[in-house]
């Protein structure tokens, strides 16, 4: 028997009109061997409630509720609202100056909690046990790169790309964001060495990367810095 079940009888029995010592009886019936004190305190225990949060910095009072309301909605809308954000609507739309911490205790008090965005597929990570090795290795020999030029190309798209959100707890289905499928992006190209940064290349959206255009980046870009 669960511990909530029998004292849930404990109670019972008294609302029936049982004395303490007949309490103690039925107990060591169901096999729980329990004193009066023991009875009087299930019987008289209180559970202590916390006080709400009532944010000391709003002014006008009677602005607690809408303020608290509006938070929760807007994170209703958009679950990786910023705070800098919402603390400039407050601001305009109820003349309170709140702080970004107090927001997030409000946020908080309504139960949103923080996790982390989802997207629907998994990340590709063959490529990078390689590659620690590779510096590992080099790290432990003090190998100086200081006649290399490292370069990389990075694909930089549109959108809000944040990585979390704030939801009420158990709500995973708001955790999946939707990504379009031809976001507006650019390739951005460029190296760094022991010198410094290269210029950027920067190329838009459906150029094709083939020998020709590389040579014309390394021309355009590298060559020229390291002459």
């Amino acid at each position: 028997m669960s511990e909530r079940s029998w004292k849930d009888k404990v109670v019972g029995w008294r609302e029936a009109g049982l004395s303490y010592g007949q309490i103690v009886e039925k107990c060591y019936e169901i096999g729980k061997k329990v004193s009066k004190s023991q009875v009087y305190r299930i019987l008289h225990k209180t559970f202590d409630t916390r006080r709400p949060y009532t944010p000391s910095t709003i002014v006008d009072k009677r602005m607690i509720k809408p303020i608290f309301d509006y938070i929760f909605e807007s994170y209703m809308e958009d679950s990786q609202k910023k705070v800098s954000d919402l603390v400039k609507e407050i601001r305009d739309e109820f003349g309170e100056s709140l702080s970004r911490s107090v927001v997030k205790k409000i946020r908080k008090e309504q139960c949103l909690e923080k996790g982390g965005v989802r997207y629907g597929h998994s990340v590709r990570l063959a490529n990078r046990p390689p590659r620690l090795s590779f510096c590992d290795h080099h790290l432990g020999l003090g190998t100086m790169f200081v006649n290399h030029c490292f370069t990389d190309e990075s694909m930089v798209q549109s959108g809000v790309r944040r990585r979390f959100v704030y939801v009420l707890k158990g709500d995973n289905s708001r955790r999946v964001k939707p990504r379009f499928k031809h976001p507006p992006s650019l390739m951005i190209w460029g190296g760094i060495s022991w010198e410094g940064a290269t210029p950027l290349v920067i190329l838009r959206r459906g150029v094709t990367v083939d020998g020709g255009m590389y040579q014309k980046m390394i021309h355009k870009a590298y060559l020229k810095w390291a002459e």
